[in-house]
């Protein structure tokens, strides 16, 4: 009889190591940052890119931001880039304007550092110039 209590103690051991050992697995990989395309993250550096280019008037850059969301809806799978992305594109577009204020340096960082996880899969850094005013 002990040794049956033994054998059925290490049995159930094993199964909870096991699923121990998989529900870890599972939290990691569920918080794990989601992946964008070789595609996506290049049309996130082109709309970085662009926003170094704004004009100056208010009604240029309120069409400027609303093509680049048109644009971003459209063509990126990866929401939470596009996320990253739009925040980068109000604060150059209150730069263009004088409106609003500069994002702080850890602002820009925090923006860059999740901008750029999305991107680890397909080896592509973005490229984030500072916005100052």
């Amino acid at each position: 009889m002990n040794v049956k209590v033994l054998v059925f103690g290490i049995v159930a051991a094993v199964v909870l190591a096991g699923a121990g050992i998989g529900g870890a697995y599972w939290w990691h990989q569920r918080n794990l940052p989601s992946q964008a395309s070789a595609a996506d993250c290049s049309l996130a550096q082109d709309i970085i890119d662009r926003a170094q280019k704004l004009p100056h008037d208010k009604t240029a850059v309120a069409k400027w931001q609303k093509d680049m969301h048109d644009l971003r809806t459209a063509k990126m799978s990866d929401g939470y880039l596009g996320l990253e992305i739009s925040s980068y594109e109000a604060w150059s577009a209150n730069r263009a304007t004088d409106t609003g204020t500069a994002p702080s340096k850890d602002e820009l960082k925090s923006v860059r550092k999740n901008a750029n996880s999305h991107c680890t899969a397909v080896k592509r850094t973005l490229v984030f110039p500072t916005i100052a005013y």
